[in-house]
């Protein structure tokens, strides 16, 4: 009976497997890749080293085509598919032409692959059609690029690279990823995506996307938001002891009355929870908020303390003193009415946005985003879109294993574990795109027998995980471990 249920999962994970293939095979096809080549001008007469050969190497060859030689490249094409270029035909190959080919397949890749089957069903569900966070990650790269991708300043080097990215939570999709320069400022970024909310659409956010006037435009169009409050942002209650001019107006001034959060924060309890309904923010915007202040435990603040000790002394900046006031509260506004979200909730809810930042580890830890030698500029981009198909191509494989061991198993996959497996799979994933379809999804089969196997979820007692979070419905098994992955 058993050996039966599992024959019968494995058929559904087969034609499963095979949907998602054909929605890749859309963009990344020998075919379609060819295309797309002589679209942009990269390919113009048949060549030393084919299309899709070009975006092996760049991206799924396990090279990084910055810090490996030339020599390294040629054998590589040599040895695991076959072809014979010369050192000399790849150099020249790396050139602007090479770079326009792969920005449009990665913008392909980021507006095309649209896994409807992979949302999965949580006890939100009846709230938020979606759960869109979005940050940014930033990383340094050779002052010889600092004309094109300048750096934030201070203590930093002059020359660095800042990607936003955004995504759904419960879809795994990546909605929006930006490129650019490190000194670009997240709040712009934040505004830019604003026209693409919709009603039902929550949005979690951290302090470099805060801005009053983005609020409202979310607001405007019936979605939700939970935000921490950034501690120089001026807070008012409305005043009950109005003045008035002769004429009867009433003094504009005399409306609000601000409040001192630090004086509340030193009246509260360690990890006690306090809720302003109607708060005014904003000296000007006095737009009205719910607002909800958490203290920290003791152990929370020290944790909290030593971490902003060490961002100032490597900024090289100086925190001001009403900050340093308020280190022992977190401070979260929301648009979100009680009833559906509780005080006591909306810690773990805006603890998902860590899930990003699982994310930006698996791209520097595992996938090595962030190393980068002095190359030519054009061969530097050609590693950086390389890296981000790479990326894309690796998470929407990554999120449909998790969504299918949910379903097929009720398991709850590990984001950071599964993304280890697919790395050492994905190069015979793409070449059994290229060459064999079913090999491909093959290919895709083993990778969640892989992950059923070795890249299920640790669970540390007493900490929630996503799935917990968000209500999923799921078996797990305590295990003796010593973190959560």
């Amino acid at each position: 009976m058993a050996k039966a249920k599992v024959l019968k999962n494995i058929a559904i994970i087969k034609n499963n497997m095979q949907q998602m293939i054909q929605e890749i095979l859309k963009i990344i096809s020998k075919e379609e890749i060819e295309k797309i080549a002589r679209e942009v001008g990269f390919i113009q007469r048949q060549g030393k080293i084919q299309a899709w050969e070009f975006l092996y190497l760049c991206a799924f060859s396990g090279l990084d085509i910055s810090k490996n030689t030339l020599v390294a490249m040629s054998a590589n094409l040599n040895s695991e598919i076959n072809t014979e270029v010369t050192t000399q035909a790849i150099h020249e190959r790396l050139n602007h032409k090479a770079v326009a080919f792969l920005q449009e397949i990665f913008t392909r890749l980021l507006n095309r692959i649209a896994l409807s089957d992979s949302k999965i069903e949580t006890a939100w569900d009846k709230h938020f059609d979606r759960i869109r966070i979005v940050d940014s990650t930033a990383f340094q790269v050779p002052e010889m690029y600092k004309e094109e991708y300048k750096g934030s300043g201070g203590s930093a080097q002059t020359a660095g690279i800042k990607i936003h990215l955004e995504y759904d939570l419960k879809t795994g999709k990546f909605m929006h990823v930006d490129v650019g320069p490190g000194k670009e400022n997240d709040n712009t970024f934040g505004s830019k995506i604003n026209e693409t909310f919709k009603e039902r659409d929550l949005a979690l956010r951290d302090l470099g996307y805060f801005s009053l006037k983005d609020f409202k435009a979310l607001d405007d169009k019936g979605a939700s938001y939970v935000s921490r409050l950034k501690p120089n942002v001026a807070v008012y209650l409305e005043n009950d002891d109005l003045e008035y001019y002769k004429n009867g107006q009433i003094k504009k001034s005399t409306m609000y009355k601000r409040i001192n959060l630090a004086d509340i924060a030193m009246k509260m309890d360690a990890g006690e929870i306090l809720e302003l309904k109607e708060v005014f923010l904003g000296r000007i915007e006095k737009r009205k908020e719910r607002l909800v202040i958490y203290k920290l435990t003791d152990e929370q603040l020290k944790e909290r303390k030593s971490k902003v000790e060490k961002t100032a002394k490597k900024k090289g900046i100086k925190k001001s003193e009403n900050t340093i006031k308020l280190l022992g509260i977190t401070m979260y506004i929301t648009n979100i009415d009680s009833s559906i979200l509780p005080n006591d909730q909306i810690y773990e809810i805006y603890s998902l946005r860590w899930q990003i930042e699982i994310l930006f580890k698996t791209w520097k830890s595992i996938f090595t985003i962030s190393k980068v030698k002095p190359v030519k500029i054009d061969r530097f981009k050609c590693q950086l879109y390389g890296k981000l198909i790479l990326l894309i191509l690796s998470s929407a494989i990554m999120f449909k294993m998790r969504n299918e061991l949910l379903n097929t198993e009720q398991l709850e996959a590990s984001e950071i574990k599964s993304a280890e497996i697919i790395k050492q799979y994905i190069q015979k994933v793409y070449l059994g795109l290229i060459n064999t379809h079913l090999k491909a999804c093959t290919i895709l089969v083993e990778i969640y027998v892989c992950i059923k196997r070795n890249g299920r979820k640790s669970h540390r007692k007493g900490k929630k995980t996503f799935f917990d979070i968000l209500g999923v419905s799921y078996h797990y098994q305590e295990k003796v471990c010593r973190f959560a992955a």
